[in-house]
């Protein structure tokens, strides 16, 4: 299934299964940064990966299709594996995850600058899941340590990136006027 993934075809198995396996170590290094992954982030992260199988950028629908399938059991199954002390088990994930540099390399510069882009997103939005007053300023020091994924090497887009929330009022943004 995760074989047919549009843009993936210069990867291994391995590579591919790695970039599958990315949101669930991200999901644990930030939300069980402190101790453990709380109801609430857990509610935020499947949310907020189940709506990335429909929205932009598109290319990366089926992706997170094959992400979402079985999300907390392979949540679960890492955890068992990681060691239990919340530095080392950060320290794990932390490698494991700057494993992900040289594979996101061989990617189209643009697919990869949107898997880059929705990790990090991942992360914010997971750590800002819960505290604070209406999820503002609850992102926690230690949280704060991994929300933008420092042991992976930013990528920009080159082209131009659409806004993820345009169009949402129905409207065209292409300049066509359709005549």
């Amino acid at each position: 299934m995760w074989t047919m993934i549009e843009g993936f075809q210069s990867l291994s198995h391995e590579e591919i299964d790695a970039l599958v396996g990315a949101p669930a170590l991200i999901t644990i290094l930030v939300g069980a940064a402190d101790g453990e992954i709380d109801r609430e982030e857990r509610k935020w992260t499947e949310r907020l990966l189940r709506t990335r199988t429909y929205n932009r950028p598109k290319e990366l629908n089926e992706f997170y299709r094959v992400v979402v399938s079985d999300f907390w059991a392979k949540v679960q199954s890492e955890m068992d594996r990681l060691p239990t002390d919340v530095d080392a088990r950060n320290s794990a994930l932390s490698d494991r995850l700057e494993k992900l540099n040289p594979i996101l390399a061989k990617l189209d510069v643009d697919l990869a600058a949107d898997l880059y882009t929705g990790f990090v997103g991942l992360a914010e939005e997971t750590a800002k899941a819960s505290g604070g007053f209406l999820r503002i300023g609850s992102i926690s020091a230690v949280e704060s340590k991994w929300v933008k994924l420092p042991m992976l090497t930013p990528i920009e887009h080159h082209r131009e990136v659409e806004d993820e929330d345009q169009d949402f009022d129905g409207s065209d943004d292409s300049g066509d006027s359709g005549d």
